[in-house]
């Protein structure tokens, strides 16, 4: 999957990536998260906590073009240094460069729950 999206914005510019590439990206992190979720017994925490971290790196670079300021907060939250507007694909995608030891800030929720009447 993840070479799959690698491949779709494979040298394109961030504002020509298309709508399917921001679908796949949402799809690629909800994957991760259950695949670590039911692929680990046991003490899995910090395992799925780390792959859900390299995961929401990912996401926040993929999904860039279509929710910029959402996806700098994610990037700032997350604790890395920069802008995902720098990252370049296919680079940037590749699994594994999120920095162990980083600290979190959770905040406030980015996409809060809509009150239904």
């Amino acid at each position: 999957m993840l070479d799959e999206l690698v491949e779709l914005g494979s040298g394109a510019s961030f504002e020509d990536l298309p709508a399917a590439a921001v679908e796949a990206t949402q799809t690629f992190l909800l994957d991760c998260l259950a695949v670590g979720v039911a692929g680990r017994g046991g003490p899995w925490r910090d395992a799925v906590l780390g792959d859900a971290l390299e995961a929401l790196r990912i996401m926040a670079v993929l999904a860039h073009p279509a929710v910029p300021r959402s996806c700098a907060e994610v990037w700032r939250r997350i604790g890395l240094d920069g802008d995902p507007a720098e990252a370049r694909l296919p680079e940037a995608a590749r699994w594994g460069q999120y920095p162990a030891g980083r600290g979190v800030d959770v905040g406030e929720p980015l996409f809060p729950r809509l009150a239904v009447a």
